[in-house]
């Protein structure tokens, strides 16, 4: 089973994540916040809450409930690679 081992805040809406296949990587999530409709993911574009990320359930997780599923943020890795 996939999952996020490590969780590391780098900065504004940006994290550093290792995955227990051993891929690593920084996600920023600036632009995806910003795109998404829906109320309780764009709360998370107040920094003070983004900040609030830690590991939970092999996955990041927020204070107001939001997660994402780990399979994504290892699609992102995967994709943020590719563009560096």
């Amino acid at each position: 089973m996939l999952g996020v081992t490590r969780v590391v805040l780098q900065g504004d809406y940006t994290v550093y994540v290792e995955f227990n296949d051993g891929l690593s990587g920084v996600i920023s999530f600036k632009e995806e916040l910003e795109k998404d409709h829906r109320e309780i993911i764009r709360e998370l574009l107040d920094l003070e809450k983004f900040n609030t990320v830690k590991l939970g359930y092999h996955t990041l997780c927020w204070d107001n409930g939001v997660d994402f599923a780990p399979e994504y943020l290892y699609e992102q890795v995967i994709l943020q690679k590719k563009v560096a």
